[in-house]
């Protein structure tokens, strides 16, 4: 699936940090823009107050200390201006305005002689607003209603400090401060006159260089911080994007059904622990598909097996009843033989069945053994004689070495005679005449460890531990008319698992095959054997069918 660049994470988090880094820096200069605008008016207005009332006060006494009939308001102005000590270019603003209809003292203003009055204002409103462009040409109509306002106050005797233009977080207003002007240089007195008006204010061109210096320092850092903080983003969001873009192709191979993939990354944290339930999942993956083609190979190995193994008594039957209708048998001991081999055909077809019967229990989970207290001893006996012909027919030697003092077990009786009917069957296929097969068992701990032993060749070292797989044949030559259905071992680890035991095969010293299984002891209360019931044998439990029913896998 294609995407854009601007959709992946790296450039996400690239600008998102950008963003971020805007936002903030923006907020930190324009808050420290706002302080500094804020306490440079504040001084600014304060430096004018001090100043414009020294100097109506140095105007007032100098105009007061003049001589009677020579006091001119114009000669102590200029007096006060060339006795001061102040020479700075930083110097504030300064107009000397006659109480008479506002004319300006000081400076000399060339533009009042022109001024005409309009339609909407008279000559001294034009006067004020001439003064006030010269104060500041950016002048708003706001400005003039403040301006005469401060004149009216100053008249009578009122001081005013406010400012000129709208105050803004990166502008600074322009201050100016209106002082009355006395006659007697003091505030107070039964003489006091008001004979002038000064009105001091900032120079328009006078803001300070660090304003501006601050302001481009700020957008400059602001600039220098939002690409530090991209670099840091792309850098840090590769620590993330590329163990995902590990586990991108690694889900990719995966796809493609290839489950050896695994992630490997250094990525601390929750990125680690991704990759690392990624790498379980995979294992698991790979093990569910192993199983599931373990499955398929069974399911053609018992389809094929079955197939042959019905197929084989089938013919038989079919042949054998076909003799019988064409009359081919005239005897009566030829109608016997018939007879005997369709039902020893029959029966093997039913073995087969319940051998599969067995097999869908075991993988449904639903093999559940009815477990009573019983003596091996005992039970082996029983298999034992329910076994006599074929033990005869094979010419081969029964040995129950089972001690009869063992601790009692608990266990489902059915399961056992079908677990030991199987090893004896097997054992019978593959121990040569004149052989012996033995059963020994002896006490570990809270265990009984069983073992059937014969005396026949023996199994591969590499097959014994497959030897307990369904269909599997040591000899894969070797059809069911000599081997098994390949199940018969399978359902005794099933059955002995089922008890809670354990089973193995190995090869004995001197001797063919040894399989050896566990089941534990009854924590039950132990009776002595002289207390222990002894069954009567009866035909059922020494039925041929029951007890032979299940076919080996070797």
């Amino acid at each position: 699936m294609s995407r854009h660049w601007w959709q992946s994470i790296q450039w996400l988090l690239t600008l998102g940090s950008v963003l971020l880094a805007l936002l903030t820096t923006s907020t930190l200069a324009l808050t420290a823009l706002v302080v500094i605008n804020y306490y440079y008016g504040a001084d600014q207005q304060a430096r004018l107050d001090t100043f414009a009332s020294d100097k109506a006060l140095n105007i007032s006494s100098i105009y007061y200390g003049q001589s009677v009939g020579k006091k001119s308001l114009p000669s102590a102005v200029k007096t006060a201006i060339t006795t001061s000590t102040n020479t700075s270019t930083q110097q504030p603003m300064m107009i000397v305005l006659g109480k008479t209809g506002f004319l300006p003292v000081y400076p000399s203003l060339s533009f009042v002689s022109r001024i005409q009055p309009s339609k909407t204002a008279s000559v001294q409103g034009a006067l004020e607003r001439s003064i006030l462009e010269f104060i500041d040409p950016s002048v708003q109509s706001n400005d003039i209603v403040t301006f005469n306002k401060a004149l009216r106050q100053a008249r009578r005797g009122i001081d005013t400090n406010d400012n000129f233009g709208r105050n803004s977080p990166v502008t600074t207003p322009q201050a100016f401060a209106v002082r009355s002007i006395f006659s007697n240089g003091q505030r107070q007195g039964p003489s006091t006159a008001v004979i002038g008006i000064l009105v001091v204010t900032t120079r328009t061109d006078t803001i300070p260089s660090f304003v501006s210096t601050v302001g481009i320092a700020v957008f400059i850092a602001s600039f220098a911080i939002t690409a530090l903080a991209a670099v840091i983003a792309i850098v840090f969001s590769q620590t993330i994007t590329r163990p995902l873009e590990r586990l991108t192709k690694a889900s990719r191979v995966l796809a493609s059904g290839d489950y050896n993939a695994r992630v490997t990354t250094k990525a601390p944290g929750e990125l680690e622990e991704l990759a690392h339930t990624f790498n379980e999942m995979a294992e698991q993956l790979k093990n569910d598909m192993e199983e599931l083609r373990q499955q398929e190979i069974w399911r053609r190995e018992l389809i094929m097996n079955i197939t042959h193994d019905l197929a084989t008594p089938l013919t038989a039957i079919a042949g054998l009843g076909e003799a019988l209708v064409d009359g081919i048998n005239q005897s009566r001991e030829d109608y016997e033989a018939t007879g005997s081999i369709i039902v020893r055909e029959t029966l093997r077809l039913r073995r087969l069945v319940q051998d599969l019967h067995v097999m869908a229990k075991v993988e449904a989970g639903a093999l559940q053994p009815k477990k009573s207290l019983l003596r091996l001893a005992a039970l082996v006996d029983e298999v034992f004689a329910a076994l006599a012909t074929e033990f005869e027919r094979h010419q081969i030697e029964p040995d129950n070495a089972v001690p009869f003092n063992l601790p009692v077990i608990q266990a489902d009786p059915d399961m056992l005679m079908r677990v030991f009917s199987n090893l004896f069957t097997n054992a019978l296929r593959h121990t040569p005449a004149g052989g012996r097969i033995t059963v020994e068992a002896r006490q570990q701990d809270t265990l009984l460890q069983v073992s059937v032993t014969d005396t026949g060749e023996g199994i591969p070292a590499e097959a014994l531990e497959r030897v307990f797989e369904r269909f599997y044949r040591a000899d894969s030559s070797r059809q069911s008319s000599k081997g098994g259905s390949g199940l018969g071992l399978a359902i005794v680890r099933a059955m002995i698992e089922a008890h809670g035991g354990t089973i193995w095969a190995e090869n004995a010293p001197n001797a063919g095959t040894r399989i050896c299984f566990t089941l534990p002891i009854s924590l039950h209360e132990q009776f002595p054997i002289q207390d222990m019931p002894t069954l009567p044998m009866t035909s059922k439990s020494i039925h041929p069918v029951r007890l032979t029913s299940i076919d080996d896998t070797l």
